[in-house]
């Protein structure tokens, strides 16, 4: 499955989770900060609970930060999108006339 975003981001989250702007990937590398990315993609335009996302990374036994380290994989995640989208594509080179 692969989401084509406006200026050229697309997502994939079929095979290996991939998150590519222009030529350049903005994919998470670390493992938890993926698995956010992917569990909200595979939940597109719903609502994802905050237990749900917690219970998904750390099971029934949740640490005692797990709301506060939630809360930094989702700023790191916003981070990297406004980077990714923010930085200049390559131009295509145009015909001389």
């Amino acid at each position: 499955m692969s989401y084509v975003m406006g200026r050229d981001l697309e997502i994939r989250v079929l095979g290996p989770l991939m998150l590519n702007c222009g030529d350049s990937s903005a994919t998470p590398t670390a493992p938890k900060p993926r698995s956010v990315l992917a569990l909200l993609l595979l939940q597109a335009n719903q609502t994802v609970p905050v237990t749900a996302l917690i219970q998904e990374l750390w099971g029934h036994e949740p640490p005692a930060s797990a709301l506060t380290t939630l809360q930094t994989y989702v700023l790191h995640l916003r981070k990297l999108f406004s980077t990714a989208l923010a930085s200049p594509r390559p131009r295509s080179p145009r015909a001389s006339s």
